[in-house]
């Protein structure tokens, strides 16, 4: 599929003009703005090296929350002196807003250690991003949406040179420097893998004809280096990234996608039991086909972590007042509820490896519905652009990032670290944005987007 060129078509309507994004901006601006989306540097970076990357620091600054504030700053600054009237803005929605203010409200609460409990309360805090690229995403023009996408694409090739050094040679890795309490180029499987699929999905969208020789290579050495790791959760997400992509790349869900996505299940059912990951997932229902090892480690974790989840749910549901509020932030609910026994007490873990659950724990029955509403919201989304075909590639890229992620937070500890919910919320407010300010007859419809990619004539 291509999306708009860096040239599009501008419509004047009075004194306004729309860009084929379908914002409407000033005559004088428009679609001028050629900046980046804000926040795609810290985006790129978290995305690039991921858990090891995101432990960077200069005494207690990190590199993702110095580069977070510099973003904010940035945006206020060049709002400030730009002295451009811009048309109506539209947020990524009151959820986030909810949800903000949850996360206030139980800071506010607070009766112990303030660090512990701004570690736990961070998590929920960085939806704030949606915010700044929801209002950034709006403002530039489609050629700046286009740089966007290619910072994004440099970041994920980046990561991927680095995830194949880091399996092909584990005993070089093993010599780099440490970082905070992981290593250069260690492998965060889950995330990792999750970025691998992110890739993988993009270079699918990316095969055109003439660029076949480009992205398909880019997009097996991605399938092959996530295949190599022993994820689950990753795998999952991969998956979900191709298949997706693979439906958005037909255009729309025609008998040509159905048979294109059929297709793309059967490589997978014939490469996945080849792979680590894959036996591993077989060996959660095999008997003797698989090693016994290999079962034993597989099962025992699917049981330990239905345990803790059962465990902390419980917990939580025995005090009316948790159900409804939460722990709030600072408790160590997993240790509170004995959920950490199963996973590992005293190895530092202090969520149950789901996120919803998590949120739950935390936040109650309250800050739970929130974040469903607004998964449910995000996922509408979705599907929407799956079935009708995105704007433009940014569009796609966060349709892609969104479903990855959240994919490996229902299995892991992603979202409520930096380096998986700055990318997340990041993306999800771009995609909210556009879901509220963009009416369904101004997205492009598939027949529009042809796989020629000719630029188009600027007309007024």
């Amino acid at each position: 599929m291509a999306y708009p060129t860096t040239d599009v078509t501008v419509r004047t309507e009075g004194t306004r003009t729309r860009c084929a994004s379908g914002h409407q901006v000033s005559g004088e601006e428009a679609c001028g703005d050629h900046r980046l989306v804000a926040g795609v540097a810290v985006v790129a970076v978290l995305l690039t090296g991921g858990r090891w990357m995101s432990h960077v620091h200069v005494g207690p600054l990190y590199i993702g929350d110095a580069l977070l504030a510099g973003a904010f700053l940035l945006a206020a600054w060049t709002s400030a002196l730009s002295g451009k009237r811009h048309g109506r803005f539209f947020g990524p929605g009151i959820l986030i807003g909810l949800l903000l203010l949850v996360t206030v409200f139980h800071l506010l609460d607070v009766q112990g250690d303030m660090r512990t409990a701004a570690r736990d309360a961070a998590p929920y805090a960085y939806a704030v991003i949606a915010y700044l690229s929801a209002h950034s995403c709006q403002k530039v023009s489609p050629r700046g949406r286009a740089r966007t996408v290619r910072v994004i694409h440099g970041a994920l090739l980046l990561h991927l040179g680095w995830m194949v050094v880091a399996t092909l040679a584990p005993q070089f890795v093993a010599t780099l420097p440490e970082v905070g309490t992981t290593r250069i180029f260690e492998i965060r499987t889950d995330f990792d893998v999750a970025v691998l699929g992110l890739l993988a999905g993009m270079s699918v969208l990316r095969l055109r004809r003439g660029r076949i020789w480009l992205h398909a290579p880019v997009a097996a050495a991605a399938l092959a280096t996530a295949l190599a790791q022993v994820n689950r959760a990753g795998i999952f997400s991969c998956c979900a990234c191709v298949l997706v992509a693979v439906l958005v790349r037909a255009g729309r869900m025609t008998p040509r996608a159905m048979l294109l996505a059929a297709a793309s299940v059967l490589s997978v059912v014939v490469v996945l039991p080849m792979s680590p990951a894959g036996q591993r997932l077989i060996a959660l229902h095999a008997q003797e086909s698989t090693s016994s090892e290999l079962v034993v480690n597989a099962q025992g974790t699917e049981r330990a972590r239905l345990i803790a989840w059962e465990r902390v749910v419980t917990y939580t549901l025995d005090d009316p007042a948790r159900t409804v509020f939460g722990v709030g932030f600072g408790p160590d609910f997993l240790q509170l509820s004995n959920g950490d026994l199963p996973i590992g007490r005293g190895m530092g873990v202090r969520s149950p490896h789901n996120y919803l659950i998590s949120t739950f724990a935390r936040l109650g029955i309250i800050g739970l519905t929130i974040v469903v509403a607004l998964l449910t919201s995000l996922m509408a989304v979705v599907v929407r652009t799956v079935r009708t075909g995105p704007p433009d590639e940014l569009t796609s890229l966060c349709v892609l990032m969104v479903l990855s992620l959240l994919i490996v937070a229902l299995l892991g500890v992603i979202l409520e670290s930096p380096f998986g919910a700055t990318p997340f919320f990041w993306a999800a407010g771009i995609l909210l944005a556009g879901a509220r300010s963009q009416p369904a007859r101004l997205w492009r419809k598939p027949e529009q987007n042809t796989f020629g990619g000719s630029p188009k004539e600027v007309t007024a």
